[in-house]
């Protein structure tokens, strides 16, 4: 595989970067056709209310008009002026309030305090928009002010964009997680059936071969008995492959374990499978004393060993070091897997863990994702790359709560 290229398996890819960049700027357009046609229906709305308010005084100074008679303005001031749904207000030359509506204060509310109040809201007012005048009489003499603003709901509706670029935002991200978690449960579903799949398949043959194990056994000479009885713990190793595969996606049996154990059994295997060039590599060990935790050794073994191999496979063959350490405190178990090798890139690092991703010319990227899902899933742990510094330091950590969540 070329250097810096990437692999995903069952059918997972990244999307390309124009496709992820013409979603943003679609969802972006959109937002902005929402502001725009807000923004137009908003102005067109102001237009109209100053239309109306124009219209309103109009009316106020037919009622000042002394040509004006009483029942046109009764008819005026009580079924126009008092049933207006916009926030007036209206003074005299000297800017005492005599007449108001839709301001929060009474239209009888004739107290110090009120009038007060009444002014402040008049100056807000004229801050927004021109007061009109108002005449009466022969001569056009002007004799009251009309202060408006902008109704109740056009007042409301300014904040609309907002809203609008919120909902978008809030709908943007629950998509995310919405796809983030269908994707999630596809990726769980295939490797679930792979793994299911993988273990009944290796079942059918393991059996014949530990068959033909057992008659080869019978018949063959003291030295041919020794080579059968190491093929058999081989036979006897794939069928604990097989099994743990049919453990994912089922709920694990826990028990309490001494994890130094089942650590030093895992080194153990690997000891004796060291390549011999040189110097060889090293596996070293400083484990701490533990208390027993509640885990399902067999598939915590699968774990380890996926670690300390991707270790043996980074380090150099002549001198390379691969460390397990193990600490407690009163509420955790640490497990650390060091090695001195090649490490990972800081582009790679947080991918490790993603189902189907390797770097390797021949690998399915299946290890580090089964090893998050065991120890996260299953023991209620936490497994991550804590450091890694090429040809000097790799750690994987991985912590264990004493007892178990579950």
């Amino acid at each position: 595989m070329p250097k810096g290229s990437e692999k995903y398996l069952g059918g997972y890819t990244e999307y390309p970067l124009f496709f992820r960049i013409s979603l943003a700027l679609g969802v972006i357009i959109i937002a902005l056709v929402f502001i725009y046609y807000t923004q137009e229906v908003i102005g067109e709305l102001k237009k109209s209310s100053t239309q109306v308010v124009s219209a309103y005084a109009r009316l106020w100074q037919l009622v000042a008009m002394e040509s004006t008679t009483g029942q046109e303005v009764n008819l005026i001031f009580e079924e126009v002026i008092q049933k207006s749904r916009f926030p007036i207000v209206v003074t005299d030359s000297q800017g005492n309030p005599q007449a108001w509506r839709e301001v929060g204060i009474a239209w009888d509310d004739t107290t110090s305090k009120s009038k007060k109040r009444l002014k402040d809201i008049v100056q807000q007012m004229d801050g927004e928009k021109e007061p009109i005048p108002i005449y009466y009489g022969e001569d056009e003499k002007q004799a009251l002010y009309l202060h408006y603003a902008d109704p109740k709901i056009i007042r409301q509706l300014r904040f609309l964009p907002l809203i609008e670029i919120g909902v978008l935002v809030i709908l943007g991200f629950i998509g995310f997680i919405t796809f983030s978690n269908i994707k999630r449960s596809e990726q769980h579903s295939i490797w679930v059936g792979m793994s299911k799949e993988t273990a009944h398949q290796l079942g059918t043959p393991i059996s014949s071969v530990l068959g033909w194990l057992e008659l080869l056994d019978s018949k063959s000479e003291p030295k041919t008995k020794k080579i059968v009885e190491e093929m058999k713990k081989d036979v006897k190793r794939l069928e604990r492959i097989a099994h743990r595969f049919s453990q994912i996606g089922s709920v694990p049996e826990l028990k309490p374990v001494d994890l130094n154990y089942v650590i030093s059994g895992v080194i153990s295997y690997f000891e004796v499978r060291l390549p011999h060039d040189g110097l060889g590599v090293k596996i070293k060990r400083d484990l701490g004393k533990l208390e027993p935790v509640e885990v399902n050794s067999e598939l915590l073994s699968w774990v380890l060993e996926n670690l300390i191999k991707n270790s043996l496979e980074a380090v150099d063959p002549k001198f390379g070091i691969v460390e397990v350490k193990t600490k407690m405190n009163k509420k955790r178990i640490l497990i650390e897997v060091n090695d001195n090798g090649r490490g990972i890139l800081p582009k790679d690092q947080k991918k490790i863990f993603i189902p189907g991703y390797t770097t390797k010319k021949r690998g399915w990227g299946l290890g580090l994702s089964l090893a998050k899902r065991i120890v996260e899933d299953y023991h209620s742990g936490v497994i991550y790359l804590s450091k890694s510094v090429p040809n000097i330091q790799t750690t994987f950590s991985m912590i264990l709560p004493l007892k178990s969540k579950r």
